[in-house]
């Protein structure tokens, strides 16, 4: 950074004024003045660094006049002959004496910090659907076409600032430019167009992590039956967990209860967005959201496995961070299950007829293994483009192994594949959709 120094219109001079010699109209030879010339001792300053000018004066015979002369700078008269310019432009000295004038003599002042690069923006496409995950990438080049994104401002038209990739949040037409320091870009066009309708059923998956020793776990397993007897698409897995006794202990149960904040039964996940309210306009607010893409599933038993594929179509193209996962669950598992909306447990209102244990209690969609990461295996952004379809096998053991350490083989006739994809980001923003079908059925999209 230079220093800025104050200066009476742009420089700091020193020149006494003009004055005549003994001899009229003299030069100190006896001879009057017919010429003047002024010599610059830079023609050429960087303001980065500033530096002194001096200007010296002449008369035809190269004699230095300098003392006896007024000199002006665009016209303004300076008060010395050494000064320092403090702004970016051209200055033209002129030098007279008597009634001679010199022959204007010009300085240029710099700034080579200044950018003086034209920018060019580019577009990775002209239009795109306002969907919420369509984006496009913005790219700023220079003259010799090396990218210099990083260091430049993006606007949407005109005062917007927006960063890349962008993805619009209303549809029309809109001018993207860009600026570094103060030179601007070309202009492009992007055509933001309305989103269409769902190519795919929303679903829902509720992860209900519950105990059949947990006393208040009924409340929302009745809850989620009721909702599910006239709404199929909320798919509901039951995550058993816990310290008390409880057969189907999910293996990993801890990792999912200390990854979401779990400290207590019931506690339900919504889409992997957070814990369920209970409540049934939060279930509603979810199956009403657009699907971005669906899931198709097949899968065959082979001697102590399940085998198949999961298939993911996407109705839009994106460069979102998702993950999938693939779960076996398990059906018409019996077990008594502890219920403290009972006479004797004394909650109220009264579940499942007010038995404590519930002897006969159904367990379903009981979290057996999952064939990927619980917490998801990366999709590929190369293939989450539109009307792709993306697939993944997996092998499932129906044979595994309880929180406990209890042994178990999971009865195929009595299972299911549950497979969802999310949002894989910091954002955290759930389950993107879901799909079910039993194990030995093909499910496709839907």
């Amino acid at each position: 950074m230079f220093q800025t120094w104050v200066l009476f219109f742009g420089m700091v001079a020193f020149v006494t004024s003009c004055k005549k010699d003994n001899n009229t109209g003299g030069t100190g030879n006896g001879g009057a003045t017919t010429s003047l010339t002024v010599i610059l001792s830079k023609t050429t300053v960087d303001i980065v660094s500033p530096e002194n000018v001096i200007a010296t004066v002449k008369d035809q015979n190269n004699i230095d006049v300098t003392s006896s002369c007024s000199i002006k700078v665009n016209g303004t008269a300076i008060i010395a002959a050494t000064f320092t310019p403090i702004t970016v432009g051209t200055y033209t000295f002129v030098a007279t004496k008597d009634s001679i004038t010199s022959s204007p003599v010009t300085l240029n002042v710099i700034n080579s910090e200044a950018p003086t690069d034209s920018l060019y923006v580019s577009l990775s496409a002209s239009s795109i659907e306002n969907n919420g995950f369509d984006n496009v990438n913005i790219t700023v080049r220079d003259s010799i076409g090396s990218d210099i994104t990083s260091t430049c401002q993006l606007f949407l038209n005109g005062n917007t600032n927006i960063s890349t990739p962008y993805t619009p949040d209303a549809a029309g037409t809109f001018t993207i430019t860009a600026k570094k320091r103060t030179i601007p870009s070309n202009s492009k066009s992007l055509v933001v167009t309305a989103r269409g309708a769902a190519s795919f059923t929303r679903k829902i998956l509720v992860e209900d992590l519950t105990g059949a020793w947990c006393g208040y776990c009924p409340r929302v397993a009745d809850k989620l039956e009721t909702y599910k007897a006239t709404r199929p698409n909320c798919i509901v897995v039951g995550v058993h967990a816990g310290q008390g006794t409880d057969p189907y202990k999910y293996q990993y149960y801890s990792n999912m209860a200390s990854a979401f904040g779990v400290g207590g039964y019931p506690a339900a996940l919504l889409n992997r967005a957070g814990q369920w309210n209970e409540a049934t306009s939060a279930l509603n607010t979810a199956l009403a959201k657009w699907a971005p893409l669906g899931l198709a599933i097949e899968s065959t038993t082979s001697g102590s496995s399940v085998t198949g594929k999961v298939k993911v179509k996407f109705d839009v193209s994106t460069n979102k961070s998702m993950k999938i996962i693939i779960y076996l669950v398990e059906n018409g598992l019996v077990y008594p299950q502890t219920n403290y909306y009972s006479p004797s447990g004394g909650a109220t209102p009264y579940l499942y007829g007010g038995a404590n244990p519930i002897s006969g209690f159904v367990h379903n969609g009981v979290l057996r293994k999952a064939a990927t990461d619980i917490f998801g295996d990366v999709i590929p952004v190369a293939n989450q483009v539109k009307n792709n379809i993306y697939e993944l096998p997996f092998t499932i053991p129906l044979s595994g192994a309880t929180a406990n350490g209890t042994s178990y083989t999971a009865n195929a006739t009595n299972s299911t594949i549950v497979a969802f994809v999310l949002d894989g980001s910091s954002d955290a923003l759930g389950v993107y959709n879901v799909q079910s079908a039993n194990v030995g059925t093909v499910k496709n999209f839907d």
